[in-house]
């Protein structure tokens, strides 16, 4: 089916995607009935689900009884009859399901209702304490801020207590007379900075739209006049940010796009306030170069125009600093420079090769994934450059879903921090690992035309193209898409996996929306809500109900709703999704019986026939492979050597690999692979490595365990292979 093309105001969009998918703390009021939190949350589920949903499904996934589960069906069903409106149909061995025509009412009894309000968790209230402190024109009593805050006095003055604490970290100083009130004090560019973090804490990404929709509703009853945000002006910088891509030639990600807009306002706020930025005479002279510096002109020429309020000429400079550390979708530089003499693209080249050593693989489509990276790393350079610091809501879902490929990325980077000067925050590394982890696997047999929108950029995109062409393999994904190209352009696809809500209704193409990042009960959901899409055939309907029936007659069935459920889930469930590379630890591969203990060997090559003797004998590897990892460092150089003392020799997995394998040598007197000192060794390790991913656990813990002198120095000490295998067993454990 092919996709339209819809033209829609940014009001209008923010209003489609009136509450993010996980639609998390909102209470909707109306009519004399209520919906708490998480039975709003329940009800958008539904709505957001274009197949049935379990009971089961929903009781995992907000981690509550499935007794809680049926109080909140209560609990909107009496809201939506309230609201005259098809209350859920449960079909049984099914599950939960609304109409198409109440899913599109529901968003818009929500947007009517009078009032509706976000819940703040503690960490976005200290976040809004810290935002109307830092844009007030004046100090601001204890008594405005609790009412700012809903909550009372007491929690009020505990946040600020925490807040003056966290806030030293911007080098900024919260002040209190009794007389004024709280305000917080600093130099300028240090309170901007502070407000780009705040910000970001307190309107997630996953909320913001929710958030603008009840900016407008606020707008409508008292014109705004106390609120951090005015609605017009929001309109004014999103579309001037639009206006600002054709002078740079890029496209700004979804998600940047929005909290720039916001962040933007409170800038102006600040300026409007006499507050200025003053900066550096050859950081603008620099700035001054760039493309990002016309478009900042641009866009201050317009909103002196429209707000009849002058933009000093370091006011310009700080935009164009935000401009350039805006995340891009594309760029139409392939070379990107952040002076005459230093090229990113080399530094993504250094991170990818240095990547592909510690890992132990070949990138299939390297110069794709170079230039991606280098289009990131522009970006990336200027937020860390200016301190432009946000809270990434994906760090702790790749350290956690993807540990090793954080973890090797960590190793690589060494080459983006020698060109700024200082250290990476977790929360760009993170990004930098979404785009090596998203191109790791290899492409796979395509079926099913598919869109993937994400609002995150290349990176995150990546990453979840990434997962599901290895979760559901009979896909072509057709493209990665913002979702304002979704609103603009049309695709002749047959479904849509979508990181934000869409439009319901988009000529009756289903739209599967998702994490960036996919935990087990996601994976699962999606794959058996496009199984019974796709897959849901008569002749698996034939078979299911067959099974059924010889299963009565032959055996008794304790629980046949369950039975039956478990069987169209294993009938409809693709191949691959039964077969999940397993990735086993360091310490199942090296093992007693694949480690040896040697004084010490004749020449490298001497080191890596020994060291493969074990793989040969247990028919992980051939002798053809022995060959090509000795071919491969007489061709190469030592560049097995991925740390002091220790080396892995490796092939491709086509050059004679049978099974996933490890083993290990270690010499007392060490082997030298080059003449140089850095690269005599101690440790040898062969790696049989059957694909590009199921290895990696046990590499990253490999590479951990030699991370420190300390565990080096132990492990040399070890006198037989069990004293040193219970070594090795124990450091990984503690690394653990």
């Amino acid at each position: 089916m092919v996709l339209r093309n819809t033209s829609e105001t940014f009001i209008l969009k923010l209003s489609n995607s009136l509450i993010a998918w996980f639609g998390q703390g909102f209470i909707a009021r109306g009519d004399g009935m209520s919906l708490d939190k998480r039975s709003t949350a329940v009800l958008l589920q539904l709505v957001n689900s274009d197949s049935y949903v379990s009971i089961s499904e929903l009781s995992k996934r907000f981690n509550v009884s499935r007794r809680t589960i049926y109080y909140d069906i209560d609990k909107i069903n009496d809201w939506l009859k309230n609201s005259g409106l098809t209350q859920i149909k449960q079909v049984r061995f099914a599950g939960l399901i609304l109409k198409e025509e109440t899913k599109k009412l529901v968003f818009q009894k929500l947007g009517e209702m009078e009032p509706w309000y976000y819940e703040w968790s503690p960490t976005e209230r200290k976040a809004w304490l810290a935002l109307y402190l830092l844009t007030s024109e004046k100090p601001l009593y204890l008594e405005i801020l609790s009412e700012k805050l809903r909550v009372s006095r007491n929690t009020t003055i505990e946040d600020i207590k925490s807040l003056k604490t966290e806030i030293e970290r911007f080098i900024l100083y919260l002040k209190f007379e009794r007389k004024t009130g709280y305000i917080i004090l600093g130099k300028e560019l240090n309170i901007r900075k502070a407000i780009a973090y705040y910000l970001s804490l307190a309107i997630p990404e996953p909320i913001w739209s929710t958030f603008l929709v009840r900016i407008r509703m606020d707008a409508n009853a008292n014109d705004n006049r106390e609120d951090l945000f005015n609605i017009h002006a929001l309109n004014l910088v999103y579309e001037l940010l639009i206006e600002s891509e054709k002078i740079l030639n890029v496209q700004f990600t979804d998600d940047i796009l929005h909290q720039l807009s916001l962040r933007l306002v409170l800038y102006i706020k600040r300026i409007f306030q006499g507050k200025n930025i003053k900066l550096d005479q050859v950081e603008k002279a620099v700035l001054k170069e760039s493309k990002a510096f016309m478009a900042a002109k641009m866009i201050c020429l317009n909103l002196e125009k429209m707000m009849g309020h002058s933009f000093p000429e370091d006011e310009q400079f700080y935009i164009t600093t935000q401009l350039l550390g805006a995340k891009v979708n594309y760029s139409a530089d392939d070379l990107v420079y952040i002076s005459t003499s230093v090229s990113l693209k080399d530094v993504a080249v250094k991170i990818v090769n240095d990547f592909e050593k510690y890992a132990c693989i070949q990138f299939y489509d390297k110069d794709l994934l170079v230039k991606n990276l280098t289009l990131h790393l522009k970006p990336a350079y200027y937020r860390i450059k200016y301190g432009i610091e946000v809270e990434n809501q994906i760090v702790d879902l790749v350290k956690e879903n993807y540990q090793e490929i954080f973890f090797l990325t960590k190793k690589a980077v060494h080459h983006f921090e020698k060109v700024l000067g200082k250290p990476i925050h977790e929360n760009e590394i993170a990004y930098i690992a979404l785009h090596l982890g998203g191109r790791i696997s290899a492409t796979q047999i395509v079926r099913k035309r598919v869109l993937v929108v994400c609002a995150n950029g290349l990176g995150t995109s990546q990453m979840l193209r990434q997962q599901l062409e290895g979760l559901i393999p009979a896909i072509d994904i057709v493209g990665t898409i913002s979702a304002r190209e979704y609103e603009e352009s049309q695709f002749d696809v047959d479904f849509v996996i979508s990181t934000i809500p869409l439009p319901i209704s988009r000529n009756d193409c289903p739209v599967f929306i998702v994490h960036p990042i996919l935990n087990e009960n996601e994976k699962e959901s999606l794959l058996k809500k496009v199984t019974q899409l796709f897959h849901h055939t008569k002749q698996n309907t034939y078979i299911t109900d067959g099974l059924m029936e010889i299963i009565k007659q032959n055996a008794e069935i304790h629980n046949q709703e369950k039975l039956l459920r478990e069987l169209k889930q294993f009938i409809y469930r693709p191949e691959i999704a039964l077969n999940e590379k397993y990735k086993p630890n360091l310490t199942e591969l090296i093992t007693e019986d694949t480690v040896q203990l040697a004084d010490s060997v004749a020449d490298w090559k001497e080191a890596i026939r020994i060291t493969a003797d074990p793989l040969l004998k247990n028919g992980s590897i051939t002798k053809a492979y022995v060959k090509e990892m000795i071919d491969h460092v007489e061709k190469m150089g030592p560049y097995i050597v991925i740390a002091p003392k220790i080396a892995v020799p490796h092939a491709k997995p086509e050059n004679g690999v049978k099974k996933l394998g490890m083993s290990l040598l270690r010499i007392q007197h060490p082997v030298s692979f080059s003449k140089q000192r850095n690269h005599d060794v101690q440790f040898v390790v062969i790696l049989a490595a059957i694909d590009n991913e199921s290895h990696l656990k046990a590499l990253s813990q490999l590479t951990q365990l030699f991370s420190t002198e300390e565990n080096t120095q132990k492990l040399l000490k070890a006198k037989t292979k069990l004293e040193f295998n219970q070594l090795m067993q124990e450091l990984v454990a503690c690394d653990d």
